[in-house]
This record gives structure tokens, sequence and C-alpha cells, in this order.
């Protein structure tokens, strides 16, 4: 297989399991392919997407924790960000810890509506029908 090739099935795995939207996909698979930190420059080429939108997924990836995020000096002496993947290992953590955040937040709704809506059988009507 060659170099990243795990990665890039991995990221493609995780996305289609996850149904992350196809510019986060790109995203992942050029980090992945790429194997090193792109700047949102770099990614906007390679993705050929609006760099509105190639920000806006890189911060849902990064809120997911599939990237890593670090701070670099750009032109002019600003600060611009450069981004890479997570290892195997940590993305498979974060989406172990989403999966159970939201099912710990269905439970929850479940138990907070599910009794809202039937009535408790009162012991008359619960015996009635079994004598």
């Amino acid at each position: 297989m060659r170099p990243g090739g795990s990665a890039i099935h991995f990221t493609k795995s995780i996305s289609e399991a996850l149904r992350l939207p196809r510019t986060a996909e790109l995203i992942m698979e050029n980090l992945a392919r790429a194997r090193r930190y792109l700047s949102v420059k770099e990614l906007v080429k390679r993705v050929k997407m609006s760099e509105r939108s190639v920000r806006k997924h890189l911060l849902v990836l990064i809120r997911r924790g599939f990237l890593r995020r670090r701070a670099v000096h750009g032109a002019s002496r600003r600060i611009a960000y450069e981004y890479s993947l997570c290892t195997v290992e940590e993305m498979l953590g974060a989406t172990r810890r989403d999966f159970t955040r939201t099912l710990r937040s269905l439970e929850g709704f479940v138990r907070r509506v599910g009794g809202a809506g039937r009535k408790k059988a009162s012991p008359r009507s619960a015996s009635y029908g079994r004598n």
C-alpha cells in the first residue's frame, strides 16, 4: 500500500460512517495524502472550493477531533493557521466519544419524553381483564 494509504482509506470510511459533508471528506483526504500541515490556501487549491467553505469545514473537523491546528507567522507578520490530520487512533477515539455523547443525549431524551406521553395504569385498570 502506498504511504498514507491506510489513513486515506480510514478518512473515507469515517467520513462515510459519520456522513460528513463532501468538502470535509476532501479536506481529510488531502491532508492524508500530504502527510504534513497544510495552510488554508493550499487546501483551497487542492479541494477546489471557496476559502469560506474550507474554513467552515476545518472548524467542524477540529471540533470533531479529527484535525490539529497550529499557528504560524504568515505574510506581514499576521498569524495564520496550518492543519494536519490527527492520528488514526486519535480520530477513532474522537469518533467513539462523539457516538457516546450522542447516545447519552438520545437516552436522556427518551427518558424525559418517553414517560411524558404515557399514563400510568391505575391498579384497578391494570388488573382489569385478568380476573
